[in-house]
């Protein structure tokens, strides 16, 4: 039996990855139905019009009315700012449906908890979607790793630079100081990356953020420096 997805959120995410991927899942025949949930008409019109041959039913209703309508234990795909993360899991799981939610999951480990707490109540999966571990490189990277080719793992650094231009788009309407910050919604992406490749899971982590602002004056933690330590003592700074 092929899943019925539902896709909250109709953004960037939903157009360079999610939807493409779903839809390569629906000819392998594993996805049947894809809905996508969005606030805005324009959002799903310019989704249909710049992949038109990836076909999806719109649903305009808040995603607290989408979810109880489809059928129960199918798929929720969670593709919205990083704040609203938890009331959109929460109200799929109590919807009885699988999660799939983009990085991070949640803001805080109080809210994870409660996630899980639920997930296992109902006998519901709950996963992330770390789409750079599958990156050929990162594949690559995890094989030699295992196979002893690179040794312990240390030392590692990651930076992210994005482009000025993003200053100027839909970011600036969310990504404030309250919300968010340039570690959690990107950088998390590396220290899964370490953890994936190596097996090793973090022990201690802390960030420092520079505030910045947007064209539109929204104030946000533009650029941070993070150190985390590992399992084996061995530590990653990601900028």
């Amino acid at each position: 039996m092929s899943l019925h997805v539902a896709c909250i959120g109709g953004g960037m995410i939903m157009h360079d990855q999610i939807l493409p991927s779903l839809h390569h899942l629906r000819r392998l025949g594993t996805v049947g139905e894809i809905e996508v949930c969005a606030r805005r008409t324009s959002t799903l019109d310019a989704l249909k019009n710049a992949l038109p041959d990836m076909p999806f039913r719109p649903r305009l209703e808040p995603y607290a009315e989408v979810l109880p309508s489809v059928p129960k234990r199918q798929l929720a795909v969670i593709a919205l700012p990083d704040q609203v993360h938890f009331d959109a899991v929460m109200t799929a799981l109590r919807a009885d449906q699988h999660v799939l939610c983009v990085k991070p999951l949640v803001l805080t480990v109080a809210e994870s908890e409660e996630i899980e707490r639920e997930a296992k109540k109902r006998n519901l999966l709950v996963a992330v979607e770390y789409h750079k571990r599958f990156d050929d490189r990162a594949l690559m990277a995890r094989r030699r790793y295992q196979e002893g080719h690179f040794g312990e793992f240390r030392l590692g650094t990651a930076i992210l630079f994005e482009k000025w231009h993003y200053r100027n788009s839909n970011f600036q309407n969310w990504f404030s100081k309250e919300n968010t910050d340039c570690f959690t919604y990107i950088g998390c992406h590396y220290v899964d990356l370490v953890a994936f490749i190596t097996g090793l899971t973090p022990s201690a982590v802390s960030v420092y953020g520079i505030p910045d602002k947007f064209p539109n004056g929204v104030e946000g933690y533009l650029w941070t420096d993070a150190r985390v330590i590992w399992s084996n003592g061995a530590c990653l700074n990601v900028q």
